[in-house]
């Protein structure tokens, strides 16, 4: 009989605390807290930690795949195969053992309750252990978007079975897989053709880390190769109430187009004599004619919620936060129920939840906020609707938000940089409350001389007649940060009519240089990942990655950048807050062919990855082209490297490739050889040979162009090696069971003949013997005694220690 009703299996533990709680109150119950779960009532829950299985390395498949060879490629698994995840030091015990827990938790109940992250990653986890478990009991799916008393009250009624959910497994295991069979193959293919060519780190590859990587580079790139040029911005005054200042306008044709050969194709003026002439022009003719002057109203609505990446890029631009520090920095605010669930890719909200809105905003009220919070929430109108509220916008997640506070007097035990965070997000939520601003848009087009000799000078601005939400939060007022446009500066302009003349009070121009553009930070990298379409040429490329929300996502990016700032792969670094490629990074990208650097393939792969989602196609057949265009890009990556582009470097020389030899396995030491040919090797302290049969391994040094055994225990060849026996010719006489091998003194007088089982435990065997004419002198003939480890020849047994 089972234990329980349901079993909830939570992905996080703060998650499964949360809804225990929650539950227990609306039983009115105790919940009882053991150290694998919490029951309430009928139903028990449990929970993982983010992933408790992992996709196990290549070798697991074939233990010849530890060795990276060419022939082996690619590597494409009939099933992938999950392991329980391996902690820091390498160690699957932990999750061994939390695995078991779960394992026995569901035998004890009679429906199994999902309750993994809303979203396709959070689904995969939740599936992939109940399938490794080998679950048989009905599945039902819980998806809460936030932990607040109200979202899991909804979320609860709202129910379905799991299978509905079976799209966003998929999706998430062809993401899983086609990094696996990309990532493994094409970092293996890649170094192993670029060392050949004589490169002498690894070439690591990615579907996102690399086009990600490529950013940075292009963009340093650019930064190096910039060269400043001057220009000139010649600008006129005008004598009206209010005064104002216009700016000169290269001479366009009638749809617009740019057609003045004084100017270079960034539309610059870039000769101070052409910025002279038209001064002069204006000084002469002292007045100019209104040739165009239009003012229209206008609106401008709040900033939407954030999703993830706008609240990283964000948070980078105000506080100086890292990608994954915002996120766990959010991560812990959605735990402790202030915040919806973060990783989001959209700005949205469901129409539904604006019935939310009063009860929110009254929390919010009662909480320990800085005073213009306060003041906002004072001025917020909760049964206004802003363009954030659009069920066509808005998935399976919505933007974050802050939830009711069921406890304002948490928000007072945030830290610092909990409270500014949650302080942002706040923010935008309250901004939704207060109307549009309203304003009056002015252009005016003013024209000085005549004719074909006509210079044209152009104003803009705006005059707020309503500030609306500007006035809630003034640095609130700033730039898009996702890079969008500046709207028109905030300049009162005259009304004029046109044809008005007006008279000149000033002219002159500014002198001004180009700048390269800025590198990545953080938060703008970020914001590029995302925006990635404004990169692309490509007009179906770039439509695709504009509906596909950019490369990565957003419970992912953050871990890009910081893979991709690993010190051991030396591929990007930082300078203060700004992004930098390595010289190896920069190599790297430069060296690789487009198709690889650039995001077109991931395009591809996520309107692939949407369809399966839609279950428009299968995971099957995901992964069956995709086994077909891996196969085909190995095989064209032997074009890509060549020595030439791999400078030697003195203190780091290349190594040799391998090479196949017809030696044989021989010998007794340490074991047995086989027979099997010899592959010899260039080795970081020198070449050697290997066994090409993987189950044997034996290896030998390199003496003179032959192979040679090693000394037992794998002991390297030593500047006082002379000779290393070949074969079982003459076997120690002491011990009756090593072989004796040739040695040169240390005093460089000649060499002597011990025994190959000098190290063994115990002492091992200390038998030494001259050396005869390259024989071991078993019978005394020659008189010089000492062998190079302190061995006489009496007898052929070295003397005792003196305490012995």
């Amino acid at each position: 009989m089972p234990s329980f009703n349901r079993l909830f299996i939570a992905e996080k533990p703060s998650a499964a605390r949360t809804l225990a709680d929650f539950l227990a109150r609306s039983q009115g119950i105790k919940a009882q807290a053991f150290s694998t779960h919490i029951v309430v009532g009928e139903d028990a829950l449990c929970w993982e930690r983010g992933h408790l299985l992992e996709l196990v390395d290549a070798d697991h498949y074939d233990p010849r795949f530890a060795k990276w060879r060419f022939d082996d490629l690619p590597i494409i698994p009939n099933e992938f195969i999950l392991a329980p995840k391996r902690d820091m030091k390498g160690n699957r015990a932990g999750a061994n053992a939390h695995i078991a827990a779960i394992g026995k938790l569901l035998k004890e109940c009679q429906t199994v309750v999902g309750f993994g992250d809303p979203d396709a990653e959070g689904q995969m986890i939740q599936d992939e252990i109940l399938i490794y478990l080998k679950n048989r009991k009905p599945v039902i799916r819980l998806w809460a978007s936030a932990l607040d008393d109200s979202s899991l009250t909804k979320a609860l009624a709202a129910m379905k079975p799991n299978v509905e959910y079976l799209g966003w497994y998929e999706q998430a295991m062809c993401r899983s897989h086609s990094d696996w069979l990309y990532g493994i193959n094409m970092t293996r293919a890649c170094t192993i053709h670029a060392r050949n060519a004589g490169a002498t780190s690894p070439v690591y590859i990615g579907r996102v880390q690399t086009p990600t990587l490529a950013l940075v580079v292009n963009r340093e790139l650019e930064i190096l190769n910039f060269k400043s040029v001057d220009y000139f911005v010649p600008q006129i005054a005008l004598a009206t109430d209010p005064g104002f200042k216009a700016t000169w306008m290269p001479r366009a044709d009638a749809k617009g187009e740019v057609i003045d050969p004084r100017v270079n194709d960034e539309k610059l003026l870039t000769n101070k004599a052409d910025a002279e002439a038209i001064i002069d022009l204006v000084k002469r003719t002292a007045q100019a004619r209104v040739l165009v002057a239009k003012t229209e109203p206008g609106t401008e609505s709040a900033p939407l919620p954030f999703a993830l990446s706008g609240l990283q890029s964000h948070c980078s631009k105000l506080y100086g936060l890292g990608a994954t520090q915002t996120l766990e920095v959010v991560q812990s605010l959605y735990e402790k129920k202030l915040a919806s669930y973060p990783r989001v890719d959209t700005e949205y909200l469901p129409e539904d939840q604006h019935a939310d809105a009063p009860k929110i905003i009254a929390s919010l009220a009662k909480a320990s906020l800085p005073v213009a919070i306060g003041n906002a929430l004072v001025g917020a109108r909760p049964s206004l609707k802003s363009r954030a509220w659009n069920d066509a916008k808005v998935t399976a997640h919505h933007a974050i938000v802050p939830t009711m506070l069921d406890n304002p007097g948490e928000i007072a035990r945030l830290s610092e940089i909990e409270l500014k965070v949650y302080c942002e997000i706040v923010k935008r939520y309250v901004l939704q409350f207060w109307p549009q601003a309203k304003f009056m848009a002015t252009e005016l087009v003013l024209g000085v001389g005549t004719g074909g000799q006509m210079e044209t000078f152009g104003a803009k601005g705006r005059r707020y007649v309503d500030d609306g939400w500007r006035k809630a939060f003034s640095d609130a007022n700033s730039a898009d940060d996702d890079g969008a446009d500046v709207a028109d500066p905030v300049v009162t302009l005259p009304q004029l009519t046109k044809d008005q003349t007006i008279p000149v009070s000033g002219a002159g121009f500014e002198s001004k240089k180009t700048k390269a553009k800025k590198r990545f930070t953080e938060g703008t990298l970020i914001s590029a990942m995302k925006n990635i379409h404004q990169y692309v040429t490509d007009p179906e490329v770039r439509k695709g990655l504009r509906e596909g929300s950019g490369i990565g996502t957003e419970a992912t990016r953050a871990k890009i950048i910081d893979t991709l700032l690993d010190a051991k792969r030396n591929l990007m670094q930082t300078k203060g807050k700004e992004l930098m490629p390595t010289e190896n990074g920069m190599r790297m990208i430069q060296l690789l062919p487009p198709h690889i650097t650039t995001p077109d393939m991931t395009a591809v792969w996520q309107q692939f990855g949407a369809a399966v989602q839609a279950r428009e196609t299968t995971y099957r057949d995901f992964i069956v082209r995709q086994s077909s265009w891996i196969t085909k890009l190995v095989k064209s990556s032997s074009g890509f490297f060549n020595p030439s582009q791999f400078p030697v470097d003195p203190k780091n020389p290349p190594r040799a490739a391998a090479q196949d030899t017809d030696h044989e396995c021989f010998g007794l030491i340490p074991t047995a050889g086989c027979g099997s040919k010899l592959r010899l090797i260039s080795g970081q302290y020198g070449p050697f040979y290997k066994c090409t049969n993987d189950k044997c391994g034996k290896t030998f040094r390199q003496v003179e162009g032959a192979p040679q055994e090693k000394t037992p225990g794998g002991a390297r060849n030593s500047s006082t090696d002379l000779e290393a026996y070949k074969g079982q010719k003459y076997k120690c006489k002491r011990c009756e069971q090593g072989s004796l091998l040739k040695k040169a003194r240390r005093d460089n007088t000649g060499s002597f003949w011990g025994c190959s089982h000098w190290r063994d435990a115990d002492g091992g065997c200390k038998a030494a013997y001259n050396d005869h004419e390259g024989k071991p002198d078993f019978e005394g003939v020659t008189k010089k005694g000492g062998g190079g480890r302190g061995a006489a020849n009496s007898g052929g047994f070295a003397p005792k220690p003196a305490n012995a």
